[in-house]
């Protein structure tokens, strides 16, 4: 896949997250104000909030032909050879940055090709 198809691909991935996790941040104010009223329903509120937002996200990657695979306790990954991407789901950098996703390209080459 050319550069300029693998880069469409990753900003229509990149606008995808960033409205669903804009959303998870709207569902998380909604669920502070509620909590101070409510708290049973905050809580329940919250886990329904964040199947979707995950339901989504997995819905979003898998239409885009990525498989998911887990990294650690800490974090996902989804990688498409097709598209020749990696994303990162929620994880924290070695300097302890915390990330909600980052979007890598790399290159797929055959074993018998020489690097």
């Amino acid at each position: 896949m050319g550069s300029e198809e693998t880069n469409a691909v990753a900003q229509e991935i990149i606008a995808t997250l960033d409205s669903l996790f804009l959303a998870e941040k709207r569902a998380k104010l909604q669920i502070s104000a509620l909590e101070e009223r409510q708290y049973p329903l905050a809580t329940t509120f919250e886990m329904v909030q964040e199947m979707e937002v995950d339901n989504a996200i997995e819905e979003a990657l898998t239409e885009f032909g990525f498989e998911y695979y887990t990294v650690d306790d800490d974090g996902e990954l989804w990688i498409s050879d097709e598209h020749g991407l990696m994303v990162f789901l929620s994880f924290t950098a070695p300097d302890g940055r915390y990330y909600n996703y980052r979007v890598v390209a790399f290159d797929v080459i055959d074993e018998d090709e020489n690097v």
